[in-house]
């Protein structure tokens, strides 16, 4: 690689960068979180039900993980000569990691990933269920290889798989009470209230992630179009992609608004002024700034900001623990 010799220690670092290490902590947190603040407290708790084993939880996790990582893994792999133009500086794949080495790492990855999938199948009974992993596989190889590059569709499949990473715990919970019959049907009520939160916390990871990728795409507009990438910014340039971010952000303050106003009544006022604090003012100030952003450092600061914004939704659920 240019002649270049690494240190081990260069190399974990490298590929680390690859799979993007931040990203798939926050995927840990969330998961974690929807556990052990919604799922254990609502559904089981002082009921004759048994949670699922920590282990294979832990093994939903991991294969969640090794999935993003290869999906990150073959992104680059597909985005070198973008990235050399976008971020000349972070560019791993044929500088640190060769190409070869990149989709070996990103076979491997997934392989495992779809074999503990087939296991937690047979877990829960469900062989479907395994399909889930091979299908969100190929579908983030065709996000990079094509559809990253078609107006709008990789923003949006980037948001669903987004989604989805809280969906799947919801899906593997329902799936393992179904398995005591007796249990389920003394939780139906509790799963119904469950089922309202992840499908808000999944609207809500959906709406952001969505915001974000056009603002990452406003940030890497010069390198996506010397690459002839549809992107919204290259197709229909920067003030109507501004305006595409600030609907999509009033949008999920409204929504945040009218969720407020059921915490209000059911008198969970700690939850309403955290959401109000940390997620309400900074989508204020980040709808206020979207207008005023004029370089590529503008736009790496909002998109930072959309990051904060999602971490700081995942964190509301402790606040749900709290105040139950």
């Amino acid at each position: 690689m240019h002649g270049v010799t690494l240190t081990p220690a260069e190399k974990l670092k490298a590929a680390l960068r690859l799979i993007r290490v931040p990203n798939l902590g926050i995927i840990i947190l969330t998961q974690y979180l929807l556990r052990y603040c919604i799922l254990a407290p609502y559904i089981y708790s002082g009921a004759n039900g048994v949670m699922s084993p920590f282990t294979d939880f832990s093994l939903l996790v991991l294969a969640t993980l090794l999935i993003a990582a290869g999906g990150y893994a073959i992104n680059d792999y597909f985005d070198i000569k973008i990235d050399r133009i976008n971020r000349p500086d972070k560019v791993v794949v044929n500088r640190i990691i060769t190409p070869r080495g990149t989709i070996k790492l990103h076979m491997i990855l997934n392989v495992i990933a779809i074999v503990i999938g087939f296991y937690l199948a047979y877990r829960i009974r469900i062989l479907s269920f395994a399909f889930l992993f091979p299908f969100i596989s190929g579908l983030l190889w065709i996000y990079s290889a094509k559809y990253k590059r078609v107006l709008i569709w990789g923003n949006l499949i980037v948001s669903a798989l987004s989604a989805f990473v809280i969906l799947i715990v919801w899906l593997f919970e329902f799936f393992w009470i179904r398995m005591s019959p007796d249990f389920f049907v003394t939780a139906i009520p509790d799963f119904r209230w469950v089922t309202k939160i992840f499908l808000a916390y999944a609207l809500f990871a959906f709406l952001v992630s969505l915001f974000r990728e056009i603002i990452k795409d406003m940030e890497d507009c010069g390198g996506d179009a010397t690459n002839d990438c549809l992107t919204l910014p290259v197709v229909a340039g920067m003030k109507v992609s501004a305006w595409v971010v600030a609907t999509l952000v009033v949008f999920t303050i409204l929504l945040l608004a009218y969720g407020q106003v059921i915490l209000s009544r059911m008198e969970m006022g700690l939850l309403f002024w955290y959401l109000m604090i940390a997620i309400q003012l900074p989508a204020l100030y980040l709808l206020f700034k979207v207008f005023r952003a004029k370089d590529k450092n503008d736009y790496a600061n909002l998109s930072m900001l959309s990051k904060l914004i999602m971490v700081a939704g995942i964190l509301s659920l402790e606040i749900i623990f709290i105040s139950n």
